[in-house]
C-alpha cells in the first residue's frame, strides 16, 4: 500500500532534470559569492540578498518527492564536476568573506547603517547555510570515498568551518555506534536539541582526543594558524565572523543529525530502522542525497548517486531545511511530534506483524 501510494506522489510531482536538480547544489555557494562581491550594499539591494534563503526553505517544503535513481550516464563527470566546484568556491567564499567584512566600518562611516544592519542579517543567514549545505555536506560526502586525497579535501573543508573534530567522530563514532549509548549523532527520546547539540560536541571531542590525539592536535594547530593569519590579512572582526558563521553551520549540522535518527536508539521499539526518511527533492539535491540516510548507513561507501530511497520507517514531515527551522527553534514541539509518529509506526508494525502470524 505504502509503495502505491509512494508511486501515485511520484506521478504527481514535477519531474526535475538531472542537470538542473544537481546543480541547486551550486545555488548558495555561487550565491553567497555574489552577495560578497558586490557589497556592501543599501538597504534596498540588502533586503534582496535576504530572500534566498527562506525561497530555498519554502520550496523544500513545498517541493514533491524524488524517489528515482540516478541514471548512471548522468553521473560521470557531471557530478564530480559539481563536487569539484563547490570545493573550489568553498576558500573563494572564504577570501570574498573576509575582504566584504573590511569594507563594513568604511559603509558605516559613509551612512549606510540600514544597509549594514540588513548585510549582516543576510550574510548569517546566507553564509551560515551555505557553510552548512556546500561545506559540511560535500565535506561528508567525500569523506566517505574511498581515494585518500579525496577523503584530505574532504578533511580541508571541514577545516575552513572549524569542524574538523566531526572527521574523526562520524565514522569511528557515528557509523559504527549507531544508535547505541556511544553513538554522538542519534538524539534520544525525549531529548531537546540544546540537549543533544552539548551531548553531541562534547562526544565528539572526547572521541577525536581520545582516538586520534596526534592528528586532532595537528587539526587544532593549523585551524588556529589559519584562523590568525586570516585576523592579520582582514581583521579581527572578519576572523569574529568567520567563527560565528561556522558556529551557526555546525548549528545547522547538528540540528540535521538531531532529526535524522530522533528515537532510533537501540533499546526503542523503532531502532530497527537506522534514519528518518525524507523524499523531498529540493532537500535531495541540494544535500547531494543526504536525505536517502538509511541507506546510506548500509552502505558508507556507496557515492550519493547510488543510494537508494527507503520504503520503510518513520517519515519527516517536510524536507531538511525546514525540518531544521522547526528543530532549531521548537524542538520539544518536534519531539513530541516525532515520539507521536514512531508510536504509530509501531503500532502498525506490530499489527502487521500479527497479521502475519509473527506474533
Amino acid at each position: 500500500m505504502r509503495g502505491a501510494l509512494s508511486d501515485a506522489r511520484l506521478a504527481k510531482a514535477i519531474v526535475i532534470p538531472w542537470w538542473w536538480g544537481f546543480g541547486m547544489a551550486l545555488i548558495l555557494p555561487l550565491a553567497l559569492l555574489g552577495f560578497l562581491l558586490s557589497g556592501p550594499h543599501d538597504a534596498e539591494a540588502a533586503l534582496v540578498w535576504l530572500l534566498p534563503v527562506p525561497a530555498l526553505i519554502a520550496l523544500d517544503c513545498l517541493s514533491g518527492p524524488e524517489r528515482r535513481m540516478v541514471p548512471s550516464h548522468h553521473a560521470e563527470p557531471f557530478l564530480s564536476v559539481v563536487l569539484a566546484l563547490i570545493a573550489i568556491l568553498a576558500p573563494l567564499n572564504l577570501c570574498a568573506l573576509g575582504a566584504f567584512v573590511a569594507k563594513l566600518p568604511e559603509a558605516l562611516l559613509a551612512g549606510h547603517g540600514w544597509g549594514t544592519v540588513l548585510d549582516l542579517l543576510a550574510l548569517r543567514m546566507l553564509g551560515g547555510t551555505t557553510l552548512c549545505c556546500s561545506v559540511i555536506a560535500p565535506a561528508h560526502e567525500l569523506m566517505h570515498r574511498r581515494p585518500r586525497w579525496v577523503r584530505r579535501v574532504a578533511r580541508g573543508l571541514l577545516i575552513l568551518v572549524f569542524s574538523d573534530v566531526f572527521y574523526f567522530s562520524h565514522g569511528g563514532g557515528h557509523h559504527r555506534h549507531l544508535g547505541r549509548s556511544q553513538d554522538p549523532s542519534t538524539a534520544r527520546l525525549g531529548e531537546t536539541y540544546p540537549e543533544f547539540f552539548r551531548r553531541s560536541l562534547m562526544t565528539q571531542w572526547q572521541m577525536a582526543f581520545r582516538f586520534h590525539p596526534k592528528a586532532f592536535r595537528r587539526g587544532l594547530l593549523l585551524q588556529s594558524i589559519l584562523l590568525l593569519a586570516y585576523g592579520f590579512v582582514f581583521g579581527g572582526m572578519a576572523a569574529l565572523v568567520w567563527l560565528y558563521l561556522s558556529w551557526v553551520a555546525i548549528r545547522l549540522l547538528e540540528a540535521v543529525n538531531y532529526f535524522q535518527h530522533y528515537g532510533l536508539t537501540s533499546e526503542s521499539a523503532a531502532g530497527h530502522h537506522t534514519a528518518w526518511r525524507c523524499d523531498g527533492a529540493v532537500s535531495f539535491f541540494l544535500f547531494l542525497g543526504l536525505t536517502r540516510h538509511a541507506d546510506h548507513h548500509r552502505r558508507p561507501m556507496a557515492p550519493f548517486e547510488e543510494l537508494r530511497p527507503e520504503d520503510e520507517g518513520p517519515e519527516l514531515p517536510t524536507g531538511y531545511l525546514g525540518t531544521a527551522v522547526w528543530v532549531k527553534n521548537h524542538s520539544r514541539s518536534y519531539g513530541r511530534f516525532a515520539q507521536r509518529r514512531l508510536q504509530s509506526l509501531a503500532a502498525s508494525e506490530n499489527a502487521g506483524l500479527i497479521s502475519q502470524g509473527h506474533i
